[in-house]
């Protein structure tokens, strides 16, 4: 089995939606020096890490409770709903700031499926770029909803576009109960279908949304 790693590394200079939002904090609770000086450890140290991050950064998934206060939140999202056949939607025509309208996906039968745009964005990871991305319209959410996606995913910052105070797409979509996926990368390697697409979350009660290390396998 051939697993393709979807994932950006989280690390202090990870891009943010906001530049508001807080930077993720790592860092050593306790370091192997202080292990190996605390008198609890013989012959051997150990380190234990402290993360702190706002729950929307690198590679996340959002819950219909992020968008949605009646929506169900991380913990409670059956792994039935993070583990879905996938499948490519190609927008690498895609420029900075240009909407995808439905007619991407054309006749493509997206029930049941995880349906990844790929627009090559990912590439721009950690480069002013980046915040310039491309973006599904509400068309498109609500074509993906009516064809019984089950979960929607893209390479760029954010689904949406932020410049619409609505938010549409993610209105449309996790009202639905149709979850998405942000920040994804490597969508190049994958082939437009015959693969299943992971994306589980930690299991943190209340949570709107959380990282994820997506991956596909291909079958």
């Amino acid at each position: 089995m051939q697993l393709i790693d979807l994932s950006h590394t989280i690390e202090p200079g990870t891009p943010l939606f906001s530049a508001s939002a807080p930077r993720p904090r790592i860092a050593p609770w306790m370091s192997h020096s202080q292990a190996a000086a605390s008198g609890r450890y013989q012959d051997c140290t150990c380190e234990i890490t402290e993360v702190r991050f706002i729950t929307s950064m690198g590679t996340y998934l959002d819950s219909p409770f992020h968008f949605d206060p009646q929506g169900v939140t991380i913990e409670q999202l059956a792994l039935e709903r993070l583990v879905l056949p996938g499948m490519v939607v190609d927008c690498t025509w895609a420029q900075a700031r240009q909407p995808i309208e439905p007619e991407t996906l054309g006749g493509l039968d997206v029930a049941g499926k995880a349906v990844l745009f790929h627009t090559g964005w990912s590439r721009y990871w950690g480069q002013p770029e980046y915040s310039d991305y491309p973006f599904l319209t509400g068309e498109t959410a609500a074509a993906l909803r009516d064809r019984r996606a089950k979960l929607a995913g893209i390479d760029c910052l954010v689904i949406d576009d932020t410049t619409n105070p609505r938010r549409p797409v993610h209105v449309t979509l996790l009202k639905a109960g149709i979850l998405i996926v942000e920040n994804l990368t490597n969508l190049a390697a994958l082939p437009p279908n015959g693969f299943i697409f992971h994306a589980v979350p930690a299991k943190i009660k209340g949570a709107s949304a959380f990282p994820v290390r997506a991956y596909a396998a291909l079958v």
